[in-house]
């Protein structure tokens, strides 16, 4: 995740922060046992602002995660300190059960062309290899 002086180089902030410069929308996934899921949230769109690039105007989503372990009403409580700080579309989920995993992905495919395809083409990943830019799977 992106940390507090991403935009200036803190960490791999600044590298990962050009890799999402390709994104059409951009998924904040927030812990909901954290201590405060919408200073989580502000600190990561400062970063976006600091570096510029247009980052700050892509859709955001947030993904409340871990509701497995939160009861509804805490879940419900941090989803509306989200809206209150800014947030338009905030989904409660669980990587472990799956629990609203459907609906942040309906969200997210509502923001993607209708032909987008998950294929790429051999020209494009030769591109990729080549750029000798920093990747996730590195």
């Amino acid at each position: 995740g992106l940390i507090e002086g991403a935009a200036e180089g803190a960490g791999i902030g600044d590298r990962f922060l050009g890799h999402i410069e390709r994104c059409r929308v951009l998924i904040h996934l927030v812990d909901i046992s954290g201590e405060d899921p919408a200073e989580a949230m502000q600190t990561v769109n400062a970063e976006l602002e600091a570096y510029g690039a247009g980052l700050a105007d892509k859709p955001q989503l947030i993904a409340l995660n871990k509701l497995d372990l939160a009861d509804a009403e805490l879940a419900e409580g941090f989803a509306e300190e989200l809206k209150a700080a800014g947030a338009d579309r905030v989904f409660a989920v669980s990587g472990a059960t799956g629990q609203g995993i459907p609906e942040l992905l309906d969200a997210v495919l509502s923001y993607l062309p209708d032909r987008t395809s998950t294929e790429t083409n051999a020209a494009e990943v030769d591109e990729i290899e080549d750029s000798g830019e920093w990747s996730p799977l590195d």
